[in-house]
């Protein structure tokens, strides 16, 4: 039980990252494979090998935490607008 609660969970926050970066023109996936944590890919439509997955987990004290598949850790899911940003920062194509 207490793991659909956490899969329902770390939908409700990538659901809510995923809003914030479709703001910033990001193109964004949420998928929900069975057996594996939800994940949110994140591509620049700019240049689409620039992408992402993005987790969602709570940590043992039960804190949420945006993840990035690389197990790099964005920030605190309560804060999307700053893990929104950081994404985008990872995911930003520098012209020359």
């Amino acid at each position: 039980m207490a793991i659909k609660a956490d899969r329902s969970e770390a939908m409700d926050h990538l659901e809510r990252l995923a809003a914030q970066l479709e703001a910033h023109s990001f193109q964004v996936r949420l998928s929900a494979p069975a057996g594996l944590y939800p994940r949110l890919r994140v591509v620049n439509p700019m240049a689409p090998a620039m992408a992402e997955d993005v987790l969602a987990s709570n940590a043992n004290d039960g804190e949420w935490w945006y993840w990035l598949s690389w197990a790099g850790r964005i920030g605190h899911a309560s804060d999307v607008v700053t893990a929104a940003e950081r994404i985008a920062s990872v995911l930003h194509v520098i012209r020359r």
